[in-house]
């Protein structure tokens, strides 16, 4: 945190100045707009790159935070998916050269690289959890991505997304109003990513019922739609987090074990009963 004459300021290093100048216009175009989810960055980026230790970085308004985000809680979840529509409505609208910039999310070669990743993978994670249940997942995955495939779906981007909706990302203010922070992963897609990945991160506190999914009005679009129901299918936080498991060094393991297990093993039953239900979808939207 940096204090100055015109209050007190985060300050976070980025990768590279154009990483740097992406959020920052997205940002201050995002105020143009009256969205008022996002934290301003100071008026002095306008005019100067700041560099510290070869490194750019950027100051952003800080926010005093009341609650953290739980995707346990009813209100954040429904708080937090208000404020990400509106966000895909608002960058849906966006045009001029800057957005030729960002980059494209190739969601299917990101979904086929991470499967392909687990399935070889598990050889190795079998010293660790039964074969049924990586297998099981794994076949979810394939499912998922050969029928996807079948649809011959183009990827048109439609908006930006956030691409990690994640609960750390989303803070709430002593206002009571959201903000949404992090824009390292944003990239032009449709918003359907953005939503499945909320999907799949509310999923394990509400008992993973596809029917409160299907209820939630931002999701009513999807509900004829069998990439939605598929993409629910692909068990895209087994694969991510066992594939960082094994990539990650033995601290890591030790802290990350609990959560696995919970999420693979511990959640099995309502997992399966969920794939069911989506399985049934599919089909009545594939093969009727």
């Amino acid at each position: 945190m940096l204090h100055g004459n015109s209050g007190k300021w985060f300050v976070k290093k980025y990768p590279n100045q154009s990483r740097f100048i992406m959020q920052e216009t997205l940002v201050r175009r995002l105020v143009q707009q009256n969205f008022p989810h996002v934290l301003p960055f100071h008026p002095i980026h306008q005019t100067e790159i700041l560099i510290f230790e070869g490194e750019p970085i950027g100051l952003a308004m800080w926010l005093e935070t009341s609650d953290v985000i739980s995707y346990g809680n009813a209100r954040d979840r429904m708080d937090v998916l208000y404020v990400l529509k509106k966000f895909h409505a608002i960058t849906g609208n966006f045009q001029g050269k800057w957005l030729e910039n960002l980059p494209r999310y190739k969601w299917l070669k990101k979904w086929k690289k991470r499967l392909n990743q687990f399935e070889r993978n598990i050889p190795f994670l079998q010293t660790f959890i039964q074969p049924y249940y990586l297998y099981t997942y794994l076949d979810w995955g394939k499912h998922a991505v050969t029928h996807i495939e079948a649809l011959k779906i183009k990827e048109k981007p439609s908006c930006i997304t956030h691409g990690d909706v994640a609960h750390h990302n989303f803070l709430r203010g002593t206002d009571g109003r959201i903000y949404l922070i992090d824009f390292d992963l944003m990239a032009l897609s449709s918003p359907l990513m953005d939503d499945l990945q909320f999907c799949n991160r509310i999923l394990p506190y509400i008992d993973w019922s596809l029917n409160e999914i299907k209820q939630m009005g931002a999701y009513h679009l999807y509900l004829e739609q069998p990439l939605f129901y598929l993409g629910l299918l692909y068990p895209t936080d087994i694969f991510r987090e066992w594939n960082r498991f094994l990539r990650e060094d033995y601290a890591y393991k030790q802290r990350a074990w609990d959560y696995l297990v919970q999420l693979t093993i511990g959640q099995f039953p309502q997992r399966m009963q969920f794939s069911q239900e989506v399985n049934q979808e599919i089909n009545r939207l594939m093969h009727p």
